[in-house]
């Protein structure tokens, strides 16, 4: 664990551009932001008055968001929020930090939603995916399902505090879901247990990062049962690793999806591969 590089002394005083220039390992928005969360201001305050002097109480606080930080807590869980296509997400450590490049995923899926389209998203979490869609399209039914119950009551108050109405249920993938949807999406875990990334992600929920066979595990059973679920000419969108698009191309081809593609991130990385299932 990484050790506090600032005193906490009750007795040092510090203003806010001391801090900043002390935690000098760690990237400057996270502490600026730190500081507009502990001092209730927004940042054009922090960038103005970098001499505003920190209380006792305040200094205490900055330094456990910072240490935190050091110890690879996203500033998204000390917040209990994160942005995600232009929505605020109440989030906890029961779901996954949504990331930037999932936004891919929503608007891959929006191109081909038609009206009277029903979509699932499946391993919702915070309910970021489905919640996006929605707020684009609130005239078709979106559902989305998660096997975690605490993840599920994370989604649900995003989906009343945003006044966005999606259908949430509990399941491990389709084992507990009945019914047919047009489009399915889902960003499931894809990591390999053996990354050595995942030292750094140890705060967030291991079950919705870590799969099986090299990462692919959750994906293969995704693309093996998804016919079943969805409607005739439906569509399968899945978020995978960047090193996974040919071999989920080829899993989708072997299980009879047509058109199968991939789609690159603003990183240009194949981040979204999907495919179209027609019944004979």
């Amino acid at each position: 664990m990484a050790e506090s590089k600032a005193n906490t002394n009750a007795s040092e005083i510090l203003t806010t551009g001391q801090w900043i220039k002390q935690q000098d390992d760690l990237p400057r928005l996270d502490c600026e932001l730190t500081l507009c969360y502990i001092l209730g201001v927004n940042r054009a305050s922090v960038l103005a008055c970098p001499e505003r002097p920190l209380s006792a109480d305040q200094l205490i606080e900055t330094n456990r968001w910072a240490d935190s930080l050091r110890n690879d807590v996203p500033f998204a869980y000390l917040a209990g929020e994160q942005e995600f296509w232009g929505l605020k997400l109440a989030v906890s450590r029961n779901v996954l930090v949504p990331r930037p490049e999932t936004e891919l995923l929503v608007e891959c899926a929006l191109t081909l939603i038609k009206s009277g389209t029903n979509i699932l998203d499946l391993g919702t979490g915070s309910g970021a995916i489905a919640l996006a869609i929605a707020s684009e399209r609130p005239d078709i039914k979106v559902t989305g399902s998660d096997i975690s119950i605490d993840a599920l009551l994370v989604a649900k108050k995003n989906s009343m505090s945003l006044d966005i109405d999606v259908t949430l249920k509990q399941s491990s993938w389709f084992e507990s879901l009945t019914g047919h949807w047009q489009i399915i999406v889902s960003n499931p875990p894809y990591i390999d247990p053996g990354d050595p990334h995942l030292k750094h992600l140890h705060a967030e929920p291991q079950q919705a990062l870590i799969a099986d066979e090299q990462g692919v595990a959750d994906l293969r059973k995704i693309i093996a049962e998804a016919p079943n679920y969805l409607k005739n000419k439906g569509w399968l969108l899945l978020e995978h690793g960047f090193d996974q698009a040919q071999q989920v191309r080829l899993l989708l081809e072997q299980s009879g999806f047509q058109a199968v593609g991939s789609h690159r991130d603003l990183a240009n990385i194949e981040r979204v591969t999907l495919g179209q299932y027609i019944y004979e």
